[in-house]
């Protein structure tokens, strides 16, 4: 009897122990899956602050405009500055950017100009930058290529709600509610226009966006007015905002079109 006691109480043990095991197990692995995510969603966020970066060689260095920063790493160093509001040049395709701090200054022009870096890869912009330290008497200056980083929220599939701000349905086109696809990493978006297929470029810096270079197939419709219509607004849409798993498309005189998340 009392062998028999003397075995359930280490069965009982056994059960504790390993029941514990697993039970940390667990959380360790809830535990790490919370920081990966955490971590994630961190990064995202730093991405999407991020709207334009530049680079260049000789020696290297790396710039960062954020919403409200102006990152510039030189070597090993990294100097933060004030983002204020860009001056426009002459040439309106020309945005210059200038701060100062206590410990040093910066001029950065961002030219709307193709560049081509060390790889041989194209960049859509040229950037210029005078830098120096306040205990330098000259500036430095400072070449490469940039881009812009479009926001990564646009990247989905998104399906008309209204134009302007009338609510519209599928009866009111060939088969379905047109609908686009936005690659932001490409620039690029293609989709259904309410009869053809469509496809073009995106440029966005910002809240701002622009859909260029629309391309449409030639099919034989009943109607084309309404996809006329949505083909037009999207190529008057200036501004953008996304708020409840909405893309709201807007210019200076109004809404243009609203789409909603399904992907």
């Amino acid at each position: 009897m009392l062998n028999i006691l003397k075995n359930s109480i280490v069965i009982i043990i056994l059960i504790t122990v390993f029941s514990c095991g697993q039970s940390k197990e667990e959380t360790v692995n809830k535990i790490s899956d919370t920081v990966t995510n955490s971590a994630l969603i961190k990064t995202q966020e730093n991405t999407a602050k991020v709207f334009f970066k530049s680079s260049g060689t000789s020696p290297n260095w790396k710039l960062l405009l954020r919403e409200n920063e102006i990152q510039f790493s030189l070597g090993a160093e990294t100097f933060n500055f004030p983002l204020s509001h860009f001056n426009q040049a002459a040439d309106s395709n020309i945005k210059i950017y200038s701060a100062l701090t206590k410990t040093s200054h910066i001029r950065v022009k961002i030219a709307m100009q193709a560049c081509k870096d060390l790889e041989n890869n194209t960049h859509p912009y040229t950037v210029s930058i005078d830098f120096k330290q306040n205990s330098e008497t000259n500036f430095t200056a400072y070449q490469g290529c940039g881009e812009y980083i479009t926001d990564y929220r646009l990247h989905d599939i998104w399906v008309l709600e209204t134009i302007a701000n009338d609510v519209v349905n599928a009866k009111q086109f060939t088969k379905e509610l047109p609908n686009i696809e936005i690659n932001a990493k490409a620039n690029a978006f293609l989709g259904y226009a309410g009869c053809n297929t469509i496809n073009g470029s995106i440029f966005s810096e910002q809240s701002k966006i622009r859909f260029t270079k629309i391309v449409t197939t030639k099919k034989m419709c009943p109607t084309l007015d309404n996809e006329t219509k949505f083909i037009k607004a999207l190529e008057r849409s200036t501004q953008f905002k996304i708020e409840n798993n909405r893309l709201y498309l807007s210019n200076p005189d109004g809404n243009t079109l609203t789409l909603k998340k399904v992907d």
